[in-house]
């Protein structure tokens, strides 16, 4: 009832105070189920951020809606209502367990994005082509459909197509495809399903070709120069450039002076490219060697600590060894108190003198190591910077090529084009807006200083942004180091510290329990050397 209220009336205070009852958080809810409610649409789900499991069968929703920020959820049940379209389902990459049963849609298509799909019910709706159901063959994880219902089941021929397409479905309708079942439906549809083996071995390239692309793209980020390599930058240059898109459309000797542009460009770039790869690993090798000395000194100066406090303890020990022995005289009346509190003075002296000694000398080994780790620090900014500093130079030629590429290819443009200016015949084909052009020289010679002014401004952008993410990417880097190592100072500082004063908080105890064992006057005595 109290989800009913949020998805109909919105995030209300009653609805609030009824999770506050039942000790409910909204985003702490992992299943929701919601049946048998009358519900028209799915609205304010969006505060239910932790669902893994999402129930809305038997309800009148007639739109797949509003569930882009359940990325958790793994099964969703949207069956028994009136969704006549599969769609919106794009963010719920993790859905494993889809059910859209009983509803009206005629067509399977935008679960694209559902790689993790392993079952899915589409029975009993509207679709009215078995084929259609060879969309299912792009699921590579899928190996339950259920599909029974739909108005193509009447055709006999229909699972013997599902049986033979979907290699790798096991269960079909709930019930496991055998061998022979399989065999009989790829000999009856032979032909068709050789056809969508090729569209998908096809589909299969594109898709192993676009993720070599992509993975080369995130690493060519690393070195700040995605999409340099290759003319992608160069065309996508020109697809943002109406003005230059027109005159490129004259052809002929244009053409050849374009080819040549995007060669010289791509040349250029690969040089960049090249040389930023390399220095990508130069700058991962510098970062190696800067935290292996950081390590080491750290290692070093942890051992000498240990060393330290392994001689505070045998100094420690024959301390609190006495106090236990006098202690043990005092009680069994072999010593006089007045001994005993003489003698009690003398080793707290000494215990506070080999404590001091302990935090002087830890802490003298923080410091010798935070100014080492500064040092460091300071030279690896250097480097840095040294190195970024070339890579940023290199980037200025590079696109300083670029641009004197860029300034040749518009005076070639604009020799080409002049050469034909006013000529109708050579225009008959063209569009208005390059018809209109070659018959203006000022109109032509706008249009030309437009589409330079269009790819100079495309080019500074692009330098601009390799030389932001560059900067950015060594400040970010040499800041990290410095944080780090202040809070790993700061922090050792406070260790230490809390080390001292738990061992002053051990022989408080100790005075605490030898209380016990004299009288007032010897307690009034510890109590003022503490």
């Amino acid at each position: 009832m109290l989800i009913r209220c949020i998805l109909e009336n919105g995030p209300t205070e009653e609805a609030g105070r009824l999770f506050a009852e039942e000790g409910v958080h909204l985003d702490e809810a992992v299943e929701v189920r919601l049946e048998f409610q009358k519900i028209l649409r799915i609205d304010h789900l969006w505060m239910l951020k932790s669902l893994t499991k999402l129930t809305l069968a038997h309800n009148l929703i007639e739109k797949i809606e509003h569930l882009e920020l359940l990325t958790g959820l793994n099964e969703l049940d949207l069956s028994f209502n009136k969704i006549e379209k599969i769609e919106n389902l794009d963010e719920l990459v993790n859905l494993e367990v889809l059910t859209l049963f009983h509803n009206k849609i005629r067509k399977l298509e935008n679960l694209d994005k559902l790689e993790k799909l392993l079952v899915f019910s589409i029975g009993d709706n509207k679709i009215e082509d078995y084929k259609e159901m060879a969309y299912l063959r792009r699921f590579r994880k899928l190996r339950s459909v259920s599909f029974k219902g739909n108005p193509c089941c009447d055709d006999p021929m229909s699972y013997q197509f599902l049986r033979g397409a979907l290699t790798r479905i096991t269960y079909l309708d709930y019930k496991i495809i055998t061998e022979e079942e399989r065999e009989n439906g790829l000999a009856a549809f032979r032909g068709v399903i050789r056809k969508l083996d090729e569209a998908d071995e096809k589909t299969e390239k594109e898709r192993l070709a676009k993720e070599d692309y992509e993975a080369k793209v995130k690493f060519y980020a690393m070195s700040f120069v995605e999409y340099l390599s290759g003319p992608e930058l160069l065309d996508s240059m020109f697809e943002k450039d109406p003005d230059g898109l027109v005159m490129l459309s004259f052809g002929g000797e244009l053409i050849g002076f374009f080819d040549q542009y995007k060669e010289n460009y791509v040349e250029t770039m690969a040089q960049l490219v090249e040389f930023a790869q390399e220095a990508y690993n130069d700058r991962q090798h510098e970062i190696g060697l800067f935290q292996e000395l950081v390590d080491n000194a750290l290692a070093d100066s942890v051992a000498k600590s240990k060393a330290v406090l392994e001689e505070f303890e045998s100094q420690k020990k024959p301390i609190m060894d006495q106090v236990n022995s006098v202690s043990t005289q005092y009680t069994a009346k072999q010593i006089s108190l007045d001994d005993f509190e003489q003698i009690l003075v003398d080793l707290g002296e000494s215990f506070n003198e080999i404590l001091y000694e302990l935090w002087k000398s830890l802490m003298t080994l923080e410091m010798h190591l935070f100014e080492q780790c500064e040092d460091s620090r300071v030279q690896f900014a250097v480097n840095m910077t040294e190195k970024i500093t070339k890579l940023l130079e290199m980037s200025r030629n590079a696109f300083g090529a670029w641009r004197e590429h860029e300034g040749v290819w518009s005076m070639r443009q604009f020799e080409v084009l002049s050469k034909h200016l006013g000529n109708k015949v050579m225009l008959g084909d063209a569009s208005p807006e390059l018809y209109s052009a070659m018959m203006d020289r000022d109109m032509l010679m706008n249009l030309v200083a437009a589409s330079a002014d269009s790819h100079m401004r495309f080019i500074d952008t692009r330098e601009d942004l390799l030389t932001t993410r560059a900067n950015t990417w060594r400040d970010d880097l040499v800041k990290g180091a410095n944080d780090n190592e202040v809070k790993r100072n700061r922090d050792r500082i406070l260790e230490i510290n809390y080390f001292i004063d738990n061992q002053r908080d051990e022989w408080a105890d100790m005075h605490m329990e030898l209380t016990d064992t004299v009288d007032p006057d010897a307690v009034a005595l510890l109590d003022e050397f503490q």
